[in-house]
This record gives structure tokens, sequence and C-alpha cells, in this order.
């Protein structure tokens, strides 16, 4: 269909030139790609929350950043001689560069494979992770990858407000930021959300930012636990307009990649299967949740056929205790429509509902 950033643009803003968006990202450098809940497009204000995360990502317990720790020491020397090489030549993309580490990478990369191609991936997955390399702009979706600082405005990483924030005021800050972001949260949806896995005292840092009067203890009617939210969006909760629009979402989409928050939340118990076989998939390879109004009410098994102008929607699954009825067929086809115009299909062929 498309990139999920676009995906998460067009529910918001509606139909945009994919253009615009690698403007923003790659000429304006007010986005750049980093590794946010997953990886991501995100903001350049933010670069001192990012840098954070960055320079402790290695620092994580587990065997994941032990794995990588184990695999960069054994490839320092390698790893300098490819920054030196993006330095002198870059942008280039993966297949641009020799593979000469000393240590293959052996843990999986979706696969068992062992490999070259491999071993330069997951190290430029890694230099990138921690803020050495970045990605300097897509060709055809593919990435292009250069030394960080040339992925950012000129300036932008020497810059005053650049400047490194301590452990502590980092994490206040990606905290709150992450309430924000999910409207009222329990400390585990802020675990899971903007900064994953980056909190390292969480529970002292919500109680802080309650004392500090930057958020406030909630209950939410129905739901266990204590939740969260900052004041000035719980002041203004109740003069916010009922949703109105239907649209399609990518499956990465904000309001429901914490898959545990969305099912609670909205009822809503999504499970990505891109990567289960074919026969085991129960709604299929690249769903996207329909939002109406305030449900979701609807997932829809797309593919957009370009040669012949088509948006195929394999399978059409209506949620469990979504009434059919005329108006909401109206509003499904009708968004399904916006999303295949968009995407220049001029028609919309509807399978299995």
């Amino acid at each position: 269909m498309a990139r999920s950033p676009l995906l998460v643009l067009f529910a918001r803003l509606g139909a945009l030139r994919d253009e615009a968006l690698d403007r923003a990202a790659y000429e304006r450098r007010a986005l750049f790609d980093g590794w946010a809940h997953e990886a991501s497009l995100v903001a350049t204000a933010d670069l001192p929350l990012h840098r954070w995360a960055m320079r402790t990502w290695l620092h994580a317990p587990g065997p994941r950043a032990q794995r990588a720790r184990a695999f960069l020491a054994a490839n320092a020397a390698f790893s300098e001689e490819l920054l030196d090489e993006l330095r002198e030549r870059g942008p280039l993309r993966a297949r641009d560069l020799e593979d000469r580490s000393l240590e293959p990478w052996r843990h999986g990369w979706w696969t068992d494979e062992v490999s070259g191609r491999q071993t330069i991936a997951r190290l430029l997955h890694l230099l990138w992770i921690t803020g050495r390399v970045g990605v300097a702009r897509r060709i055809a979706g593919e990435r292009l990858w250069d030394v960080f600082e040339r992925c950012l405005p000129p300036g932008a990483a020497a810059c005053p407000a650049a400047a490194e924030l301590s452990d502590d005021e980092a994490e206040r800050e990606a905290a709150l930021r992450a309430v924000r972001m999910l409207g009222v949260a329990r400390a585990g949806h802020v675990r899971a959300h903007f900064l994953r896995r980056r909190y390292a005292r969480l529970a002292a840092t919500l109680a802080e930012l309650v004392a500090a009067g930057r958020l406030e203890p909630v209950a939410v009617e129905g739901l266990r636990g204590e939740w969260f939210g900052a004041p000035q969006d719980l002041d203004g909760s109740c003069d916010l307009a009922p949703g109105g629009r239907t649209t399609a979402l990518s499956p990465f989409d904000n309001l429901l990649c914490d898959r545990a928050r969305a099912a609670e939340l909205f009822g809503f118990d999504h499970r990505l299967e891109i990567y289960v076989p074919a026969a085991q998939r129960r709604w299929g390879y690249y769903v996207l949740p329909i939002l109406h109004r305030e449900r979701l009410v609807a997932r829809a098994d797309t593919t957009l056929d370009r040669e012949a102008g088509v948006l195929r929607v394999l399978a059409l699954h209506r949620e469990p205790g979504v009434r059919r009825t005329a108006a909401l067929d109206r509003a499904l086809t009708r968004a399904l429509e916006r999303l295949a115009a968009w995407r220049g299909a001029a028609a919309v062929e509807v399978g299995g509902q």
C-alpha cells in the first residue's frame, strides 16, 4: 500500500504527496530516521532525547544488548573503517559496502542466515541505533547511509539545544512526552512507548513528575491500576468533539502499536501477520485496521495493483459486536475509495467480507 509513516499521516491529515514527507526528512531535515518505540521518523527538535536513547542503548540489561556489545567490540576496527568510508564516499547503500568484519553476525535477522549481507545490515543497524550513522535519504524505499551528523540540519549536532541531558532529565522528559502522546497511560504503557525500554527508573520518574505538577494520577473507569495524565490535557478532555471520520490506519500506528493497551482500552486484539506462514494467518498479510468515529470496526487485508490501477481488498473483516448497517457500509466504502485515490488507484475491489 504505502510506507507506514505515509499511512500514519494520511489517517490524520488526509491525502498528501509522498514527496512532502521526503522533503521534510531529507531536505529540510525537520525529521530524521531514528529508533523510538520502533524504527520511526522522529522530530529533529527532540534530538537531545534521542541522543540520550542512543548513548544508553548498549548499556541496557539483557541478552540483546549483550550480543550487540560483543559484536561491536569484535568489529571495532571495521566499524571505524566503515565510518571513514561513509565520510569519504557517502551516502551509500548497504550493498555498496564490502564486508570486512572479523566476526559475522550469527544471531538471526528474521532468518538464521549468516552472510556478509546480513553482517553489514546488522552492523549498520547497530551504528544507527547508537547514533553513529544515519539515513541520508531513500531511493525507491532503499536507505542510503551516511555519518549521522550529515543527516541533521547544518550545525544541529553542535547547537546548545542539542546539549546532552542527564539520565534523570532525559527520562523525565521522555516519560512526560509518552504520557501526553497516549492521553492517559499506566507505567507499563509508558515503558512501551516513545523511547521504548529506555526507562531505567520509571516508578520514581513518574512520582517526580506528579510531585512537580507535570502529571496527575487518574483512574479509568472499569480498568485497573494507576493511570497518569498531563493536567493541560485532562482539563480540556471534556471539550473534545466526538470523532466523526472513518479512515484506514497503518498496522504500526501509534494508536495501537502497544497491542496489549489497544486490546484493553479498545477491545481490539491485533496481531501483525507479515511473518506468519500464509496458511496460519487469521486476517492477512498487511492488514489495515479501520477507525470509524471512535471505534475500531474492521480490518482490511489490502494490496495495491499499480499496473491495473486497483486497490484490492482481499478480505474485509468486521469486528465482533459491530452491527452491520447501510451507513457503516457506506462509510467503509468511502474510506477505502479515499485510500485508493490517494495511492493512484481508480477502483476498489473487495473480496471476502
